[in-house]
């Protein structure tokens, strides 16, 4: 959408956005951004600070394109053009969310913004609100790992929680759109880095904590304060979901002003888990929550996923709607890509493609198909290289515990050696017994995948674990297609199987 341009003060006072210095010119600002690339004359540039470089670095090529005015933390530098305003703040990254907000016309105020937090279950919550507010007869939007949604289309999503003014001008698309609710995931980066600064969010749901991102956060403590940050700003008209076994969702429910409601099996759940069934054709339950007994079923495989369903109702009856649209809309979600996603080709034994890479996901995947399956289950895992090295023994471990026959192969090694990363992960494979010998590596994760699906036998599950959804791989600056279910569907085809091979079906 495009806002009526308007003078710098006063977009910096609606905002609420202090500069440090005196801000001398007072630009008529036309748009905002914080690519440099993107940058059309009259905007305003948001010059922040990344993991490996300062946004400062690309002000002379957002000035070269028109940009009138900068946000920054960083002071004035003495070659810029007298007629640039500088805008130098103490947060930058807090600012671009404030001014961003405020640039779209402050968007969330009109929708009903459900934000997601934690380690696993986001994207399948995210879904399964957004099916359950679509049987409910409203309009919503999906934001977060797999993509935008809404209106019937999707656009791919580069991370979990787009940048504030990408995000902001999405949620103002939305709400033009017509769109009524908005389910977000908000990822530990989004909390830390000030990507949902300003937003207002009708219910804020904290789903877990496991290990991951250790790489960015330091420590688990750290990992958690990020995520504790989406409801420490709540307010009493404002809703938190929190879960009920879990020790954290207590500490969360003592530090914030929200109105808390809860999930879960324990007797003081919101909304209670009761009468489970999990088969390898969908999972059963009853949720109990105001005094109803309400039986949903749903076509996620495991316990973990009865986890997120309950989860999912909790947080649409937090956002107001009916609880007569939670059994429908649960049971109208065929399926999540990536997300025990089935590849079927007419084969007597169960393929399934999985997001799961950390150390808990892993292990709930693992302990479902252990549960479902008459025959062997088979592993095709690695882990990712530029990202938490300790999930990787771990990850091993829990494989070698689980799985009958383990086959490691490369995930998205980027910049490092993917061989040095599957000996961390072998360590952990070979602190079980008998681990070693149940474990082939294999780089190549196509070969991985089509060893593992020539291997298996009736009855038995192959689980190619750790991209989902995503449909490229990375080594080093070099980015290849490469989708799981793709190479699952072409391993099938090898062996002669032919039939529906639909990913899913």
């Amino acid at each position: 959408m495009s806002a009526a341009p308007r003078p710098l003060s006063d977009l910096l006072r609606r905002a609420g956005v202090r500069p440090i210095d005196p801000v001398a010119a007072d630009p008529t600002i036309t748009g905002v951004s914080l690519d440099s690339r993107r940058v059309l004359p009259g905007n305003l540039f948001f010059a922040l600070r990344g993991f490996r470089i300062d946004g400062v670095v690309f002000v002379p090529d957002a000035v070269g394109r028109g940009a009138s005015s900068i946000v920054s933390s960083s002071p004035r530098p003495s070659a810029l053009d007298e007629g640039i305003a500088w805008v130098r703040v103490e947060d930058a990254r807090r600012a671009a969310g404030l001014l961003a907000r405020d640039w779209f016309g402050r968007p969330d105020e009109a929708l009903s913004l459900v934000g997601i937090t934690g380690t696993n279950g986001k994207t399948t919550v995210s879904y399964l609100v957004e099916s359950i507010a679509l049987a409910a007869g409203l309009k919503p939007g999906r934001i977060g790992t797999v993509g935008f949604a809404f209106g019937g289309s999707e656009i791919p999503a580069s991370r979990t929680t787009p940048e504030a003014p990408d995000l902001f001008a999405l949620l103002a698309e939305m709400r033009d759109a017509g769109v009524a609710l908005v389910a977000l995931e908000v990822s530990s980066h989004a909390l830390a880095l000030g990507r949902v600064e300003g937003a207002r969010f009708a219910v804020a749901a904290f789903l877990n904590l496991g290990q991951d991102h250790l790489d960015f956060h330091g420590d688990r403590e750290a990992y958690f304060e990020a995520k504790a940050r989406l409801f420490e700003g709540l307010a009493p008209d404002q809703a938190a979901v929190l879960p009920a076994d879990d020790p954290r969702g207590a500490v969360l429910a003592a530090r914030t002003c929200a109105a808390v409601s809860t999930f879960g099996r324990s007797e003081k759940s919101t909304v209670r888990l009761r009468d489970e069934s999990c088969v390898l054709a969908g999972s059963e339950a009853v949720l109990e929550f105001g005094g109803a007994r309400l039986p949903v079923r749903t076509k996620l495989l495991g316990r973990f996923n009865l986890d997120n369903v309950a989860a999912a109702a909790a947080c649409a009856l937090a956002a107001g709607l009916p609880s007569a649209a939670i059994g429908d809309g649960i049971r109208a979600l065929e399926s999540i890509p990536g997300r025990m996603e089935r590849v079927n080709a007419g084969q007597p034994f169960t393929v399934i493609v999985d997001f799961a890479h950390t150390e808990q996901a892993l292990e709930s995947l693992m302990d479902a198909l252990r549960n479902l399956v008459e025959g062997r289950t088979l592993l095709v895992f690695g882990c990712g290289g530029e990202r938490d090295r300790g999930k990787r023994p771990a990850m091993g471990r829990v494989a070698a515990e689980r799985a009958d026959l383990v086959f490691l192969t490369s995930d998205n090694p980027r910049s490092e050696d993917p061989l040095a990363i599957l000996r961390e992960v072998e360590a952990g494979v070979s602190s079980v017994a008998g681990g070693a010998a149940r474990c082939r590596t294999i780089p190549s994760r196509p070969e991985a995948v089509a060893v593992a699906v020539s291997s298996a036998r009736p009855g038995d599950a192959v689980v190619i674990a750790g991209k989902g959804h995503e449909s490229t791989q990375t080594f080093g600056d070099h980015v290849v297609h490469l989708d799981d279910r793709e190479v699952a569907r072409q391993a099938l085809a090898a062996c002669g199987w032919g039939g529906d091979l639909r990913a899913g079906a």
